[in-house]
């Protein structure tokens, strides 16, 4: 789960690379449901989503 801003997921390359490691099976949790990119400066570190990173990690471990 990518913790980013909108400026840094705004590249070019950014969704590229988030491409990238999904076609190699890597689950992103990026968006709704997982990370959602704030504005720069303005990040919210108490509304991270570790749970959804935690449901994550007991899904792969499980399988």
């Amino acid at each position: 789960m990518p913790c980013t801003n909108t400026s840094l997921t705004g590249h070019p390359q950014f969704p590229q690379s988030v491409a990238t490691l999904r076609d190699a099976g890597v689950q992103v949790l990026l968006g709704e449901g997982g990370f959602v990119p704030n504005a720069p400066g303005q990040g919210r570190p108490e509304a991270y989503p570790w749970d959804a990173a935690l449901a994550a990690v007991e899904d792969a471990l499980a399988r």
